[in-house]
């Protein structure tokens, strides 16, 4: 499944541009690329207009693009100088400034504006200007909107008794259709009926549209389905939940044109509220740290590494699937990460410093200091390890959830300290301390922490898929249930069948923007302001900067093991980029860290009206 993401608007600028004109400047426009994976084809997205004369454009065109956190969603802009207005579209006809590329999260993470050099390799020696991009989710999408109705005076329906009145909410569309949106509860037996409160997201309401026409409508319930109109009214929402300087609706008639116009009762508004809704995006924009836990399974069920046949075999052309887990969801993560460390522990084998079978073990074989850096630092310790690591078993989760559960519960999650864990653990067979785990994920839940389990091998993992408590919350052995559902399963052959390489990164991700938002709403937290973010490129043009450093000595064959400590535990436009462009490679990016928007509004019906709550202003992680 794919999140169903946000909307976000890319504002482009330039500074700074190389002047390829002689008697004058030159006449930019710039045309965004997005790389489609399933070819590895550059996608013509849109161009901006011409601005003539300028090498400091500030373009007017804006780019509205979908954004989905579980994906790397590579960009490319393109600057070009036009020669041939005419044929603006045939860049043959142009001269190439320069490019850059991005990923989206590159934006999203960037705060204000997100800065980087454009490259040439045709000036390779000249700085060929700036492009700058700013990132806005669009913001009419991000209200829920929460009304509480009743109605006073209904006329009656039927002579027999008073109407059972429940009401219907259709926004207007083009040629007088409707789309209903909500529909109450009947009340039985009363000429004055009062609802309960509902709350609705102002997309599904009005789609984001507060001037849109919303249709009121009262009927009478009955078993057989045929229900009678009482009454009906228009209004809007900016009428019903804004004041505007006036007394705002708080009732309107209810008009039945049977009845060639007769008002047949009162709609009383008592109370409409649009309050803003902050996403993952806004966190992240404000600082939030992601942080990446990798848990990797090393009991004997896996095969001897030496064994062609083995999960764990090291072929000599291809990733194993264990590898092919940890590029896909890590590439991911990376980019969210500010600092590029990631802890990595091992369960399920004997290795040379720990007596018996531990289920939980650093690959870096560091007890203070469990972290590597970058997706090749993740690489280097699981390759390093399967030499030197006995494979054994059960195959026991509780140790590995403890020690995610240690992290996050020790880690100070405040208004000015954000930051959120995610337990990758990648196994090939059925956990055999279900109990204990479902416990430890019950434990969890209270936490900062999202859990992802990747199953590899062909493993039977129907068993497994209980974890995902999709329609049952999870309970601990106490009778305590979850908090939240913080867990997703997925078998990675499943989605390599699928024929979709990016599948896996949706289906293991796609429910975390949802449990971080529940944890930070339950936490009371809000995002901080924006910080602003500029990227220098690296010096060689078809270079994006790398996942990672590698900080552990596996690269070289004088490896020390430290123990330091014994607390481990044991037991639309599709166009190719032109030709006049050079091609270059798509790889996943990582730069940044984290950050969100300026304040939260409350559209109340209260006397107040509208009331702005600012972020509270903290400094950065």
């Amino acid at each position: 499944a794919r999140s169903s993401g946000s909307k976000v608007e890319l504002s482009i600028s330039c500074t700074n541009l190389l002047n390829l004109d002689l008697l004058s400047k030159s006449d930019p426009v710039c045309f965004l690329y997005r790389m489609d994976y399933r070819d590895e084809n550059w996608v013509l997205v849109d161009r901006t207009e011409m601005i003539k004369d300028n090498l400091n454009p500030k373009f007017l065109k804006k780019f509205v693009v979908d954004y989905h956190f579980e994906e790397v969603q590579l960009y490319r802009v393109a600057v070009y100088d036009i020669d041939n207005e005419k044929h603006i579209k045939d860049l043959s006809k142009q001269e190439f400034i320069g490019q850059a590329e991005f990923t989206l999260a590159d934006v999203v993470t960037a705060g204000k504006v997100f800065s980087k050099e454009l490259t040439s390799p045709n000036y390779t020696k000249k700085s060929c200007g700036m492009v700058h991009i700013i990132g806005e989710e669009i913001q009419d999408s991000r209200y829920l909107i929460t009304m509480k109705l009743r109605c006073s005076r209904l006329d009656k329906v039927s002579f027999f008794g008073k109407p059972d009145p429940f009401f219907e909410i259709s926004k207007g569309r083009e040629r007088n259709a409707e789309n209903v949106v909500y529909r109450s509860k009947a009340i039985m037996n009363t000429l004055d009926p009062v609802w309960s409160s509902f709350t609705i997201p102002i997309q599904a309401l009005c789609s984001g549209d507060w001037d849109r026409q919303l249709h009121f409508s009262v009927y009478n319930w009955n078993r057989s389905g045929n229900y009678k109109l009482i009454g009906r009214a228009i209004c809007t929402l900016r009428k019903l939940a804004l004041e505007n300087g006036e007394s705002r609706v708080t009732e309107v008639e209810l008009i039945n044109s049977s009845f060639k116009c007769h008002t047949s009762g009162i709609l009383h508004f008592d109370s409409v509220e649009a309050v803003h809704v902050y996403t993952f995006m806004d966190y992240i924009r404000g600082g939030c740290s992601i942080k990446l836990i990798v848990a990797i399974d090393f009991t004997s069920s896996n095969g001897k590494p030496t064994n062609p046949n083995s999960l764990h075999y090291s072929h000599p052309n291809k990733d194993n699937e264990y590898m092919l887990a940890i590029k896909s969801v890590g590439s991911i993560l990376a980019d969210y990460d500010s600092d590029q460390k990631f802890a990595v522990f091992g369960f399920g084998a004997k290795v040379p410093q720990y007596a018996g079978v531990s289920h939980c073990f650093p690959l870096n074989f560091n007890n203070i200091d469990p972290m590597v850096e970058g997706i090749e630092g993740i690489l280097d310790a699981y390759q390093y390890t399967l030499g030197v690591a006995e494979l054994y078993g059960p195959t026991n989760f509780s140790s590995i959830l403890d020690k995610a559960i240690s992290y996050a519960s020790r880690s100070v999650v405040s208004q000015e300290e954000q930051r959120y864990y995610i337990l990758l653990i990648i196994t090939d067979g059925i956990i055999t301390d279900m109990e204990n785990s479902i416990d430890r994920i019950v434990e969890a839940s209270h936490h900062p922490l999202s859990i992802v389990i990747v199953g590899v091998g062909k493993a039977d993992f129907t068993n497994m898929y209980v974890l995902n408590a999709d329609s049952k919350p999870l309970r601990h052995s106490n009778g305590e249930k979850m908090t939240r559902n913080i867990i997703q399963f997925v078998a990675l052959r499943e989605q390599l069948n699928a024929g979709d390489s990016s599948s896996l990164a949706r289906e293991t991700m796609a429910k975390i923007p949802n449990q971080f938002l529940k944890f930070m709403k339950r936490s009371g937290i809000v995002p901080k302001q924006p910080v602003e973010k500029c990227m220098q490129v690296a010096s060689q043009f078809n270079q994006r900067p790398k996942t990672s450093a590698r900080s552990t000595p596996y690269a070289s064959e004088q490896i020390k093991l430290q123990v330091a400590s014994h607390d481990h535990e044991v037991s639309n436009y599709a166009n190719p980029i032109p030709t006049s462009v050079p091609e270059m490679k798509a790889s996943p990016h990582p730069d940044s860290p984290p950050y969100p928007l300026d304040s939260q509004q409350t559209y109340s019906t209260q006397p107040n009206g509208i009331t702005n709550t600012p972020y509270t202003s903290a400094p950065r992680l």
